[in-house]
Formats: structure tokens, sequence, C-alpha cells
């Protein structure tokens, strides 16, 4: 059966009539310079988006790595100072060790990629044709039958802007002139995860040992699953399952601090 087309009546696609995910951001216009500027603004916002990454890993690393680290001191009954201290050190060199981290690894990425387009564009002025057939089995393989492939590689050819492009994301699978930016990176990762390591510390500061560790708990579960609810949201994913599975990984970190802890008393 021919599936039915939604015809807007007023220029514009109501929300309701939009994935879930594309609802946040309106109505989706049909035409004139608004559909231009919801076009063009669709991948920079992906893009902003994506940052998402860096946040969930700075952050859930914040909690439960330190989490683990004070659940497994305060279970083998060291002072209130000892666990204030090692957590503050944990904070500090974890979030330095991770930004850097990140920052080589980006660093490292970057290059890569640029050396492989770099490569593909001085195929590109050597061997033109080649290059042009390349892509035309390119699009072959997905699906585009030879004839059509032929005339849109031909027409491509004819414009070499969009000719690299095109080429660059379909052979090397890289976006064409956009790299991930290494500090901005290493910064979000390093900034969340002080942000977060604070969570499970702050309790150690204002109460004794065993009140602490159960507010550290408590603070830790609960920041935890608003991190899943949060990642849920800009996913897409349904925040209640994305938030418990965030909780269920930090509760498993917990779990293993509160095993070590009282295991190592009892070995040394």
């Amino acid at each position: 059966m021919r599936r039915r087309v939604f015809e807007p009546a007023d220029g514009m696609i109501p929300p309701e009539r939009l994935p879930v995910r594309v609802r946040p951001r309106g109505a989706h216009p049909t035409g004139g310079e608004a559909l231009r500027r919801w076009a063009l603004e669709s991948r920079p916002r992906i893009e902003r988006a994506s940052r998402i990454r860096e946040l969930v890993l700075g952050a859930q690393d914040g909690l439960i790595g330190t989490l683990g680290l004070l659940t497994g001191l305060a279970v083998a009954d060291r002072s209130g100072a000892t666990i204030v201290i090692a957590g503050v050190a944990e904070m500090a060199a974890s979030s330095l060790s991770m930004a850097a981290g990140v920052y080589l690894s980006s660093q490292a990425e970057n290059a890569l990629f640029r050396g492989a387009i770099a490569d593909e564009l001085a195929e590109m002025d050597d061997h033109p044709e080649i290059e042009r057939r390349e892509l035309q089995i390119l699009l072959e393989e997905e699906g585009i039958p030879s004839e059509d492939a032929q005339t849109v590689s031909e027409i491509l050819a004819r414009h070499p802007h969009s000719h690299v492009r095109m080429t660059v994301e379909k052979e090397l699978g890289l976006a064409y002139g956009e790299h991930r930016t290494a500090l901005g990176d290493a910064l979000v990762v390093g900034a969340m995860f002080v942000a977060a390591a604070w969570v499970p510390l702050f309790p150690y500061f204002a109460w004794g040992v065993r009140t602490a560790l159960a507010v550290s708990l408590a603070a830790t579960a609960t920041a935890l699953f608003g991190l899943g609810a949060l990642k849920g949201r800009i996913t897409g994913l349904r925040r209640l399952r994305s938030g418990l599975h965030v909780l269920a990984v930090g509760g498993a970190a917990a779990l293993i601090g509160f095993i070590v802890g009282e295991l190592i008393p009892h070995l040394i």
C-alpha cells in the first residue's frame, strides 16, 4: 500500500508531525529562507550535541572513580581526614590525567584525519578521472544504478569543492574540513570530572565517616541517575531507562569499592 504523505497547509510542518528528537526545534518550515536556515543549522547543532560524549565521560568517571575510592576507604575504617585527602588527590590527579589523555588522543586523531584527506586531495589532483570512477563505485555500492552513479560523479567532478567533500565523506568516512577541538574536548572532560567528583566527596567534609558514606552513596546515585536521564534527553533515548543504566554502572563500581575495602584489611 502506498504511504500517505502529509501535506502541510500553512507552509509549516507542526511539531507533532515530526520525529520526537526534532520536536524541540519547533515547526518545520517547508520553503524559503526559513527552510534554508533549518537545513544549514542541522549539522552544527548535531556537532554541538555530540559534546555529550565528553560530558558523560568526565562526569561518569568523576562520580564512579571517586565513589569507588572513597567507599573502599570508608569501609576499611580510614579516618575522615585520610578520606578527604585521598579524595582531593584523586580528583586533581585523575582530572588532569584524563584531560591530558583526551587532548593528546584528539590531536593524534585530527593529525591522522588531516593526513588521509591530504593524500586524497593529492590523488584527485594527479588522477582526477580515476577518483571520479572511485566515487561512481562508492555510489553504486550504496544501491544507486550504474548510469545514475556515473551521471552524479561526472556532475560532481565539474565542481571540485563538492567533489572533494563527497569523496572524502564516502571513501574515508570523514567530515571534510571539520575536526574535533582537542583543547575543547580536554577542558570539558577535566571540568566535568572535577564537578562530578565533588558529589561523593563533599559529605566527608560535613559528617563523620559512617554518615558521610551513606550521604555520599545517596548523592552519587541521584547524580548518576540524573546524568543518565540527561544523556537520554539529548540522545533521544528513554530517560528512565538511560538513567537506570548509568546508575547500575555506578552501583557496580561502589560494590567493587565496598568489597575491596572489606577484603584488603583482612589480607594485610
